[in-house]
């Protein structure tokens, strides 16, 4: 919801039985960020202490928010990688002073680096500051928060957990029983749940591009196969003149069009790997490439070769040498 979260749900959520951290952030996106001549963009969070806690990431260099930060609304930050990088990239940002909007914010450590989800966001592209801070000095909104994030103790009483909070939040925020929530609760279950869907569709999608790419390159294949059959006419009947026997022929050609194919899935893996090195680079996204993507390539170019190469090869075998001399 837009900042309409109060201290008083972040203590009757915290009540809670089974409730085992619960902590408070400010969240500023596409915000400013300047360090002498050089200038970026990232998501500015308002944090506490426990923040560490519960999303399990600190800092990997110099001091994270601590309660002295919070309680003197402390004008210090914690960068991510991807800040560092860009506005730092020679240099060692721990105790410089940078510009956030047009506040001044000392560096006193870097996050722990933590990669990209995979719908692309950067976690990396984040400022930590003090929550005091945030919400006095550079959102102004002292008595709003923009969200808690909640860790149970027990997984499996998550669903009533919630229940429970969305109860106590209408409840504070004095919503009747036909009122929609202003608010909203999202689930580590229902964030699964929702890359799962949107992976098992991306993987149908891929799967039918696939099959099509195969279809129309077998196809291609077998035109090329045809038209080399037409052209060795004189080769095939020169061979079966001295001895070749038809079925010396058609292995001939089948092994033809599995050399064509196979070294077509060589390439297409190769380009394969080179994209997803690509997409890595640019994205920042770890990605892995398995082995059994490369017994896939050489397998469906394997079938390929055998099944778009019968036809022609057979043709060539069934010709007759005298007419193919002629």
């Amino acid at each position: 919801s837009e900042a309409n979260l109060t201290q008083k749900d972040l203590r009757d959520i915290s009540s809670i039985d089974g409730v085992k951290i619960v902590t408070p952030f400010q969240v500023k996106l596409n915000m400013p960020i300047k360090y002498q001549n050089l200038f970026t963009t990232a998501t500015v969070m308002g944090v506490m202490p426990n923040w560490v806690d519960a999303w399990k990431r600190g800092a990997s260099k110099g001091d994270f928010i601590q309660t002295e930060d919070v309680e003197l609304l402390k004008k210090v930050c914690v960068i991510g990688q991807t800040v560092k990088k860009e506005l730092f990239p020679d240099s060692n940002p721990i105790g410089a002073e940078l510009l956030i909007g047009k506040v001044k914010f000392r560096v006193q450590g870097i996050l722990q680096k933590r990669g990209a989800s995979p719908a692309g966001t950067d976690f990396d592209n984040l400022v930590i500051i003090p929550f005091s801070t945030a919400s006095r000095r550079l959102m102004n909104q002292p008595k709003y928060i923009a969200m808690i994030r909640v860790i149970v103790d027990d997984p499996s009483h998550l669903k009533i957990i919630s229940q429970q909070i969305s109860q106590i939040l209408r409840r504070n925020h004095h919503l009747a029983s036909q009122e929609e929530d202003d608010f909203k609760l999202t689930s580590s279950t229902q964030i699964v749940k929702m890359i799962k869907s949107v992976s098992g569709t991306l993987h149908i999608f891929l799967l039918l591009i696939a099959g099509l790419s195969l279809l129309v390159g077998g196809i291609v294949i077998m035109n090329i196969m045809l038209i080399s059959v037409s052209e060795r006419k004189h080769e095939i009947g020169l061979r079966k003149a001295v001895g070749a026997r038809s079925k010396d022929i058609l292995l001939q050609f089948i092994l033809e069009s599995l050399v064509i194919t196979l070294t077509g899935g060589i390439l297409g893996f190769i380009v394969g790997i080179l994209g997803v090195k690509i997409m890595e680079w640019v994205t920042n996204m770890p990605a892995v490439v398995s082995w059994e993507a490369l017994a896939l390539a050489f397998g469906f170019s394997f079938i390929v070769g055998i099944i778009f190469g019968v036809q022609p090869a057979r043709k060539a075998s069934r010709l007759d040498p005298v007419e193919a001399l002629r």
